[in-house]
């Protein structure tokens, strides 16, 4: 490790007891700001050269927001404190600043580079005290998007996360790019080949793919503020028409995008407009376990609350989706494709599973059957229901304190620590049956109706019950004769009350009649009551 100081001021002499009296008078001194140019080993094995500014003010136990800088292409660790003021907004706000190298001039914000700055950022955080939840990234040109393809990468909570991040120029497709150059030699050598050759390397590494959202991680900034910039009028092109394209992909399936043409001519650092860009990095905290995600994992590990391995681990993505209520004890979770097994933290979420039954809606889309598994349940279920009928097809490791279920398709796993509510009239019950065709709608003013036909005459039992399976309203328990049948439920309690907002589930179950006797089917859909 080297650590060089950067010039400082002069140092002035005093006869010794003139000295000793000035310090006794003198109040404490206010830290001044520092700079060094620090070079450390990496954990890939190479050297990270980066710049680091400590803001005037700074004191050891006060957490400081952190700005990350990445450079153009080409530049280096230096470049965002000599071609912009972003040095002197960070010590103006009491911020840290750094800046690296990356492990080449034309990186192009590769897993390297990524994983140099994580060195960086331990590095630091040992040393200084920085707010992990205020960890902002901005970059120029090649280092436009990087803040973002940080930010996609690192979901996992136990590391550095990025609360917001800033584009000012950015390369946002590197493919895309590549294309519109006809050939780039500096992302081959970035990437280890041309985008024929490594599709995932430069789909991974890019904030946005325009031309297949399934294999690209664009999706994985719900919950990253972003501020999209460029030179003004037609002086950046086309770094702004990435930036116009990026926010068209994501405007109004993210928390927070804007887009802003600098008053400023020129690319990259040029038109930086470092005090508005800052005012609008520090107004965000992180969310460091969101109660919704949506994640395109381009490796096996670590995502927000969830454990992922995938099917097809190489060169591969795999998506997930995901939601927890803690009020009502519901979990909502989908393996959308190349999920293998996935393990949920929900006590990270807001949803320890200790504290009793839960609900959860689990989706494996392609097909194949998949591995759930619930982290840190102490002691084994009572019982499992899935879809209101007792499953089994699940264990409980008291030492690694998981439960694991065994999963397929699409169903209702209701999980329950008591022997209360066995009573199938008490749970959602049912796999579809596809010949009873039941659907819902809303009907407005937050009641719904429902549409199922019999084949027959019948006996038919249709049931309301909440995210827990706990019986709601009973709508039917009658006899009716063969056709499509229709029944509406106003959305209120036996009481008279009106329900609570939330998760329902609408439970249908028909056993024939006379020769048919005892021959039941059942069917559940899953109804959102807002109010």
């Amino acid at each position: 490790m080297t650590v060089r100081p950067r010039a400082s001021a002069p140092l002035g002499f005093l006869p010794a007891a003139a000295a000793l009296a000035a310090l006794a008078l003198a109040p404490t001194p206010v830290r001044a700001q520092e700079q060094h140019e620090i070079t450390i080993e990496t954990s890939l094995g190479g050297t990270e050269t980066f710049w680091l500014q400590i803001p005037a003010g700074y004191e050891p136990g006060t957490p400081r927001p952190l700005l990350v800088g990445w450079h153009q292409w080409g530049g280096n660790h230096d470049e965002m404190r000599l071609a912009s003021d972003f040095d002197a907004e960070a010590n103006a706000r009491g911020w840290i600043a750094a800046s690296h190298d990356g492990p080449s001039p034309t990186h192009w914000n590769n897993h390297a580079a990524q994983s140099n700055v994580v060195d960086m950022i331990a590095w630091i955080t040992a040393r200084y005290s920085v707010d992990p939840d205020r960890i902002y990234m901005v970059g120029a040109s090649m280092g436009g998007a990087a803040g973002m393809v940080f930010a996609d990468n690192h979901l996992d909570p136990r590391g550095p996360m990025v609360a917001a991040a800033a584009s000012i120029s950015g390369i946002q497709d590197c493919e895309r790019r590549f294309h519109e150059q006809g050939i780039n030699n500096s992302m081959i050598a970035a990437f280890g080949g041309t985008p024929a050759e490594v599709p995932h390397a430069y789909h991974r590494n890019s904030a946005v793919f325009f031309a297949d959202s399934t294999a690209s991680m664009h999706v994985n900034a719900l919950h990253l503020p972003l501020l999209l910039t460029f030179g003004r009028g037609d002086s950046d092109q086309p770094w702004r028409s990435h930036a116009e394209d990026l926010y068209a992909a994501v405007a109004g399936q993210v928390d927070t995008v804007l887009i802003r043409e600098s008053a400023l001519y020129g690319h990259g650092w040029a038109c930086a407009e470092a005090a508005l860009i800052c005012d609008f990095l520090g107004s965000f905290v992180l969310r460091r376990y969101p109660e919704r995600i949506d994640v395109q994992a381009d490796e096996e590990g670590r995502w927000y609350w969830i454990d992922l391995k995938m099917r097809q681990p190489a060169g591969s993505f795999a998506r997930i989706q995901g939601s927890v209520n803690a009020t009502q004890r519901h979990v909502d979770f989908h393996m959308l494709g190349n999920v293998a097994a996935a393990t949920l933290d929900l006590g990270a979420a807001g949803l320890p599973p200790a504290a009793g039954s839960f609900a959860c809606w689990w989706e494996i889309r392609d097909g194949e059957p998949a591995e759930l598994a619930i982290s840190e349940v102490e002691s084994a279920p009572a019982f499992v229901l899935r879809d209101g009928v007792p499953y089994t097809a699940w264990t409980h490791d008291p030492g690694l304190r998981l439960l694991t279920i065994d999963g397929y398709g699409a169903a209702l796993y209701a999980i329950h620590f008591s022997g209360t509510g066995m009573q199938q009239e008490e749970v959602p019950g049912g796999a579809t049956a596809a010949g009873l065709g039941l659907t819902a709608w809303s009907a407005g003013n937050a009641s719904f109706a429902a549409r199922f036909t019999l084949p027959a005459a019948m006996h038919v039992d249709m049931t309301v019950h909440d995210a827990a399976g706990r019986l709601v309203e009973r709508l039917l328990d009658e006899s009716r004769g063969p056709g499509t049948q229709q029944v509406t439920w106003d959305g209120r309690l036996p009481s008279g009350r009106p329900a609570p907002s939330g998760c329902y589930f609408l439970r249908l179950a028909v056993e024939g009649l006379g020769p048919d006797a005892g021959e039941m089917q059942r069917a559940v859909t899953r109804l959102v009551l807002v109010r």
